[in-house]
């Protein structure tokens, strides 16, 4: 038997998990001061805690992404799979750059360079 929540029973609910939860978000650790999102599984329907608004767009975001780029994985493998590819790159392995990456201290000198330009164009006019 499936033992479903009535619509009045959300708030209740919420804040009792959100309470077990020490009232952080189950994701980001942030407070939620206000009573966040009951978040639940689409497939099943069952609840799993209660998360900020931040934290649920993204959940189901990602969800979406990793459905549509799963091809025939499973979801949890796949982005498994994502978060293996990352760890192996946090260091060097080739050695070359991408063409148009800017470095921070590029980044750095090209606002500097558009706010002197602005600031000589207004000079003039």
């Amino acid at each position: 038997m499936i033992n479903r929540l009535k619509v009045s029973q959300v708030p209740v609910i919420r804040a009792a998990i959100l309470k077990s939860q020490k009232m952080k978000c189950a994701v980001c650790e942030i407070t939620i001061e206000n009573s966040g999102c009951l978040d639940h599984d689409h497939t099943t329907g069952l609840l799993r805690g209660v998360l900020c608004n931040n934290c649920n767009g993204i959940e189901g975001k990602i969800k979406n992404l990793v459905t549509r780029g799963r091809r025939w994985h499973k979801h949890k493998d796949y982005l498994g799979k994502i978060l293996l590819y990352w760890i192996k790159h946090e260091t060097d392995r080739t050695g070359l750059y991408h063409p148009i990456h800017k470095t921070d201290t590029e980044k750095r000198e090209l606002r500097n360079l558009k706010a002197r330009k602005t600031r000589a164009k207004a000079k003039k006019g």
